[in-house]
């Protein structure tokens, strides 16, 4: 199974659903809390962006069970760390210097940054 951390916007919103139960949820459960959200997917849609979730390792399905493999925040943490690699050469120093350069940050952003830095 090869890991991929991204997902399009309907696989997102299916790891969302799943991130907001405090335990593994039916297929047929997930679907319906979707209806009640007013999207009209049939079950085959859900299967299929489940599926799709499953090959890139981010949900598990036992016993008729859909789980996330990752908490919201391990899945955006991977996905961050995977964008920086590809991008930035793996450097954070270069995405914050990059950043920066195009988006402006306060005195008091700056020291927050500085000390979260000194803390690690």
């Amino acid at each position: 199974m090869k890991r991929v951390f991204t997902a399009s916007e309907a696989e997102r919103e299916v790891l969302e659903k799943l991130w907001d139960q405090k335990e593994g949820i039916k297929q047929s459960q997930l679907l319906a809390l979707f209806e009640a959200d007013g999207k009209e997917w049939k079950r085959q849609t859900l299967n299929t962006f489940l599926s799709r979730l499953e090959e890139k390792g981010l949900i598990t399905r036992e016993h008729r069970i859909v789980k996330p493999r990752y908490t919201r925040e391990e899945h955006y943490n991977m996905q961050m760390k995977a964008a920086i690699d590809k991008m930035y050469g793996g450097k954070l120093s270069n995405f914050v210097a990059a950043f920066v350069k195009e988006n402006t940050i306060d005195k008091k952003e700056a020291e927050e940054l500085i000390r979260i830095l000194e803390e690690r």
